[in-house]
């Protein structure tokens, strides 16, 4: 028998000493369990680790049959003339990951871990071990009543995990007798113990209703395919009564930065750095490092734990060498084949790139410094924003935002990270139903007499003629109606405003000459924005998914406005003219 905890311990090791090519969040994540086991059972860290608990999963997965590819094949027969097949041998990571898993146990003999995110590229086999956890706690853990089941947004994808699943007990009926399982039918690929009432079935977000479950187990396939957090809430919210439960979402990367999985990923990656402490929440993700090259077989290693086994190389070679002649087949590969969240749409910036030019930025340390407040307003489901862009020099700018939302909107939107950044106060949450105009103008005046150097205040034309009149009112005691009439102005929404400012902004923060407080919300909305480019080869932002689309951009909307003002000033002096132009 195999020693599955000096299996892991090596791969731990090897991924350290960089001897198994790792990405930073798996060398994390490895360092993360290195620290817990030379912590364990001190004062501030009451968790132990169990080996036998970690092998024990190990032992059991070893005995499940293979079920699709070439390693599935009958290899003898048992006293009753029945077919044996051959079983699963576990890579290193996948040792590595069940022993630390289930290894990890309270004070109390409990599982330490009650969610686990595992993202890794497709054909890695993930499904399979999840079909493996599935069948371990819903038949060897013995909990009486055990609800497990494989779930996502269609029934056919939920029914991935559970077939396997189903498979697997079908075609080990020692497995079956010893435990007393019942095999459901080839349509409902359900399993059950009558005399635990433990079952195992299929669960989708179009069943009719989700309800009334008592969740041991719930594996979520393929996370990054949920539009909204309900089945995640629902499914976590039903684990309440058991006393040792697991949440287990194995997934792909996606295309959708505002839904469930990039939260839980974003959650993830703060755990593994630090940031933040989450003891119950387990997670590693195989993707690519920025600036890797693709084509390398130790950055396809990376991502790819099976590489060699179930990943084939000149498989993997091939749709390389096809991606590269394609932009929408590369977008595709990197997201299904190296775990890089990458919108399908023609996107102007990543999220990622954005935030490298992260900095400490506070309004109140830049107040000296010339200062455009752009303004994009909007009345019930779209953010209004306010943005003040500040010129610290000829080719350097700060950034500071602030964006609103009625309260109605931010409970109705699809975007499962809104409330969590209304909470943090990335977004500011109004009363009601409809955006609190009143608020955004107080918030400009504030704003406007805390600055020294005051520019202009500029709007888009939509929604601003009330407010812009307000304003002009409010300020005219301080600086006169002529310098009311100079602050507040209309900017256009056009090509002409628009292209040259995104541009500069592209060249800022290639440069690094860009700073911002990394805003996660505006991050977000930095990603929703899509190019339209015309016959000049000049741009313009549209919102990704079309104008219907739950993702927003009106806090880049109005930086632009400000900053293409902040560009037409300063081209009026000589020595800026060649940066805009587009040198240095």
């Amino acid at each position: 028998m195999r020693d599955y905890l000096a299996i892991a311990a090596q791969y731990q090791a090897d991924v350290l000493n960089g001897a198994v090519p790792a990405c930073t969040w798996v060398r994390l994540a490895c360092e993360r369990n290195r620290r817990d086991l030379d912590h364990q059972e001190t004062d501030d860290f009451p968790f132990r680790f169990d080996p036998e608990a970690g092998a024990r999963v190990c032992r059991f997965a070893e005995l499940l049959p293979h079920i699709k590819g070439p390693k599935a094949f009958i290899v003898g027969r048992d006293e009753d003339d029945r077919p044996q097949w051959n079983t699963i041998t576990l890579e290193p990571w996948q040792c590595w990951i069940l022993t630390t898993l289930f290894g990890w146990q309270r004070a109390s003999g409990t599982r330490r871990f009650r969610v686990a995110l595992v993202l890794v590229p497709r054909k890695n086999a993930k499904s399979t071990l999840g079909a493996a956890i599935a069948l371990y706690m819903f038949a060897i853990e013995r909990v009486s009543g055990a609800e497990c089941y494989s779930a996502a947004t269609t029934r056919d994808q939920a029914k991935i995990v559970a077939e396997i699943a189903w498979e697997m007990a079908s075609r080990v009926p020692q497995f079956r007798e010893t435990f007393g399982i019942r095999l459901g039918s080839r349509t409902t690929r359900s399993l059950s113990i009558p005399a635990t009432a433990a079952k195992f079935a299929p669960l989708s977000a179009d069943a009719h209703s989700l309800d009334g479950l008592n969740v041991l187990l719930a594996i979520i396939d393929e996370l990054h395919a949920h539009k909204t957090r309900a089945v995640w809430d629902v499914l976590d919210t039903a684990t309440g009564t058991q006393v040792e439960p697991l949440l287990m979402a194995l997934t792909t990367a996606g295309v959708e930065i505002g839904g469930i999985c990039h939260e839980k990923l974003g959650y993830l990656e703060k755990i593994l750095d630090g940031v933040a402490t989450d003891d119950a929440f387990f997670g590693i993700n195989y993707t690519i490092d920025p600036g890797d090259d693709i084509r390398q077989v130790s950055v396809q290693r990376k991502a790819n734990p099976n590489f060699g086994v179930s990943v084939q190389p000149d498989d993997l070679a091939r749709k390389i060498a096809e991606a590269e002649q394609n932009q929408s087949a590369m977008n595709n590969l990197l997201t299904k084949h190296f775990n890089v969240w990458i919108r399908t749409e023609s996107a102007w910036m990543s999220a990622t790139t954005w935030q490298t030019c992260t900095k400490s930025v506070r309004f109140a340390d830049l107040k000296q410094y010339p200062c455009w407040l752009g303004v994009d307003l909007a009345e019930v489901r779209d953010i209004a924003a306010l943005v003040a862009v500040f010129q610290i020099a000829r080719d350097h700018y700060a950034v500071v935002g602030r964006f609103y939302l009625p309260e109605d909107a931010v409970q109705r939107s699809p975007i499962a990270q809104l409330s969590g950044w209304v909470r943090d106060q990335f977004i500011i949450q109004t009363p009601g139903n409809q955006a609190d105009f009143r608020r955004i103008e107080d918030d400009i005046l504030t704003w406007a007499d805390a600055l020294e150097d005051l520019r202009e205040i500029d709007f888009d034309r939509a929604l601003a003629a009330h407010m812009q009149q307000d304003l002009k009112d409010r300020l005219e005691p301080k600086v006169g109606r002529d310098g009311a009439d100079r602050l507040v102005i209309t900017v256009p929404q056009t090509v002409e405003y628009m292209d040259p400012a995104m541009k500069l902004t592209e060249r800022l923060v290639l440069a690094q000459t860009l700073e911002h407080d990394g805003n996660p919300a505006f991050a977000w909305m930095i990603s929703n924005v899509v190019i339209e480019r015309n016959y000049k080869d000049e741009i313009y932002p549209r919102k990704a998914g079309g104008k219907d689309s739950a993702n927003k951009i009106d806090g880049p909307v109005a930086m632009w406005t400000a900053l293409s003002q902040a560009m037409r000033a300063a081209e009026k002096e000589p020595q800026f003219q060649v940066f805009f132009a587009g040198g240095r």
